[in-house]
C-alpha cells in the first residue's frame, strides 16, 4: 500500500509539493507573444502565489531564457515589466504559478520556482509542472537519471526534466516517452525544448487537467481554459490522459504515447481547486458540476433550515444546488475578501488569512434562525469554525454543516500536501494508528449541531453524469485504494536497468 503520511524528499517545512498552474503558447506566424504568458498566468492566480515564472525560446541564439522569482504572478510580472531587457521576447514560451504546499517556508527559495531548465550533453529543456510524484514513482524515476545529474535542488520537477533530457531517443517525442514510461501518477507538463519545440503532456492517470486551445495564429496549453475564454477565437479541447500534444506552425499534433491505466481525477481539485467558470469537461463548467454535487447532497442529507448559505466562493453554487433541490432559495449571506486560505505557507498564515476573510452581510437575518452552511470540503478544519463563530455571534439558533466531498481520513501525496495529522476527521492514538471520528465527534470539534458529508456513492453519481462512468476519481484521501495500488500489474512495466543515453 502506498504511504501518504511521510515523504523522504518532502518532509514538513522543506521542499514544495505542488498543485500549480501551467501555461504555454506558440504563435504560428512568429509574432511576439511573450507578454501573454503572464496574462494567462494571472488568470490562474488561484492555483498558486508562492512563485511565478516563464521560459521563452530565443530564436536568434537558439537558447531557452528563463525568468522566475518568488511571489505571485502580479508581483513577479508587474505592469510595465521589461520583456526586451530580459531577452524574453519570443513567439513561444511556457509559464508557471507555484503552489508550495508543504506547509512551511524556512527553506523555500527561488530554486523551487518554475519553469526549471535542465541540460544534458548539448540538449536542454524547460518544463512547467503541475502535480506531485509519490515516493515510489520518484524512486523509479531517479534510477533512470545519470548519477552525475542527481544533485540539488532536490525537487521532483528536476527529476522529471532530467529523466527526459537524458533519455535515449533521436527525437524529443521519443525522449519524453522513454524518460517517463511507466510513471503513472500524478502530473501534467508543458515543455519547451532547446530546439524550440513546445509540448503539452497529461499524465496517464489524468489526475491533473490540461487543455489545448487553438486559434488562427495561436496555440495554447493551460491547466484551465479560462486563460483565454473567447470561444469564437480560441477553440479548446481537453488533453487526454497519456496524450502528448505538440504545437507547430501548422497546428497541433496529437499522439497517445502512454496507455492510461484508468482515470483518477483529483476530487478535491474538481470540488475546490479550479475556478468555477473553467470547464471540467467540454460543455460542462466546474460550477455546474459543483451545483450537481450540492443537489446530490440534498437528496442524501435533506436538512430543514430557515437559511441555506454557502461559504464563498465554491460554497455559493453548492448552496444553490442544495437549496434548490429542497425547493428553497440559497442566501448569499457570507461575504469574503477573495483570498484563498488553502494556499497559505503555514498554519499560522492560513489561520491569519481566514480570521479576516469572512463577514456576515446582514446579521439581523441570522438572529434566532436555523442555518444550513454549505461548503466543498472539511479537511483541516480551519475555515468552518471561524464561519460558525460568526454565525453564533450573529445569533443563529442552530447551525448545520454540509460538505460535497466525503470525510477526509487519509493524507495526499498526489499534489495537495495534506498530512494525516492535519486532518480534523481522524485522531492519532498512542500506538500510532489513526482512528476515524464519527460525524457527531466532528460536529463537536467544529462547533455545529450536525455535519453531513456527501457519500462516495453520491460523488460517483455526479461524475457519472459528466463523464459517463463512475470510476474516474482518485479517492485515496477518503479511504478508497491508492491509485498506484489499484493500477493492475498488467499495466506496469519491468523497470529498465538503464534508460539514459550512453
Amino acid at each position: 500500500m502506498q504511504k501518504t503520511e511521510l515523504y523522504l524528499h518532502h518532509p514538513e517545512n522543506e521542499g514544495p509539493q505542488e498543485k500549480c498552474g501551467i501555461t504555454a503558447i506558440l504563435s504560428k506566424s512568429g509574432t511576439d507573444v511573450s507578454f501573454l504568458i503572464p496574462e494567462m498566468q494571472k488568470r490562474l492566480h488561484h492555483r498558486g502565489r508562492d512563485s511565478a515564472g516563464m521560459a521563452g525560446f530565443n530564436q536568434a541564439t537558439g537558447e531557452i531564457v528563463v525568468y522566475k522569482d518568488l511571489g505571485s504572478t502580479f508581483e513577479v510580472f508587474p505592469d510595465g515589466f521589461d520583456f526586451t531587457g530580459r531577452k524574453l521576447c519570443t513567439d513561444r514560451a511556457i509559464g508557471h504559478n507555484r503552489y508550495g504546499t508543504s506547509g512551511g517556508n524556512e527553506k523555500d527559495n527561488a530554486d523551487g520556482a518554475q519553469p526549471i531548465i535542465t541540460e544534458w550533453r548539448g540538449r536542454s529543456i524547460a518544463i512547467a509542472y503541475n502535480g506531485n510524484l509519490p515516493e515510489s514513482e520518484r524512486e523509479k524515476l531517479r534510477r533512470r537519471i545519470p548519477p552525475e545529474m542527481q544533485k540539488a535542488p532536490d525537487f521532483d520537477t528536476v527529476d522529471i526534466a532530467q529523466a527526459i533530457v537524458s533519455a535515449e531517443g533521436d527525437t524529443w517525442e521519443e525522449k519524453i516517452k522513454k524518460g517517463l514510461d511507466g510513471i503513472y501518477f500524478a502530473y501534467a507538463l508543458n515543455i519547451l525544448t532547446g530546439d524550440g519545440d513546445v509540448f503539452g503532456l497529461r499524465g496517464p492517470t489524468g489526475t491533473w487537467p490540461l487543455w489545448a486551445g487553438e486559434s488562427d495564429d495561436l496555440i495554447m496549453f493551460a491547466s484551465e481554459d479560462r486563460v483565454a475564454r473567447n470561444s469564437d477565437i480560441i477553440k479548446w479541447s481537453e488533453v487526454k490522459p497519456g496524450e502528448l500534444v505538440k504545437a507547430t506552425s501548422d497546428g497541433v499534433e496529437k499522439k497517445q504515447i502512454f496507455t492510461s491505466p484508468g482515470l483518477f481525477r483529483c476530487v478535491l481539485h474538481d470540488a475546490y481547486g479550479a475556478k468555477g467558470d473553467s470547464r471540467i469537461r467540454e460543455n460542462v463548467t466546474y460550477n455546474e458540476f459543483r451545483r450537481q454535487l450540492g443537489i446530490n447532497l440534498a437528496r442524501i442529507h435533506p436538512i430543514e433550515a430557515d437559511l441555506y448559505v454557502g461559504i464563498p466562493e465554491t460554497g455559493l453554487v453548492i448552496a444553490e444546488g442544495y437549496a434548490g433541490e429542497l425547493g428553497k432559495d440559497a442566501m448569499p449571506l457570507i461575504t469574503t475578501n477573495g483570498v484563498r486560505s488553502f494556499i497559505g505557507k503555514n498554519g499560522s498564515e492560513i489561520k491569519g488569512v481566514i480570521s479576516g476573510k469572512y463577514k456576515i452581510a446582514d446579521t439581523e437575518k441570522v438572529l434566532g434562525k436555523d442555518v444550513m452552511v454549505l461548503d466543498d470540503s472539511l479537511i483541516r478544519g480551519n475555515t468552518s469554525p471561524i464561519v460558525v463563530k460568526l454565525l453564533k455571534e450573529a445569533g443563529a439558533r442552530k447551525i448545520h454543516l454540509g460538505l460535497i466531498l466525503p470525510k477526509f481520513i487519509r493524507g495526499c501525496d498526489g499534489g495537495y500536501y495534506i498530512r494525516n495529522d492535519q486532518l480534523i476527521a481522524v485522531v492519532k492514538k498512542e500506538d500510532g494508528v489513526y482512528i476515524e471520528l464519527s460525524e457527531a465527534e466532528i460536529a463537536a470539534k467544529v462547533g455545529v449541531d450536525s455535519v453531513h458529508f456527501l457519500t462516495i456513492g453520491g460523488l460517483e453519481d455526479a461524475y457519472e453524469s459528466v463523464f459517463g462512468e463512475k470510476d474516474v476519481m482518485c479517492l485515496s484521501c477518503v479511504s478508497r485504494q491508492h491509485p498506484l495500488d489499484k493500477i493492475s500489474d498488467v499495466n506496469k512495466k519491468e523497470e529498465p536497468v538503464l534508460v539514459y543515453s550512453a
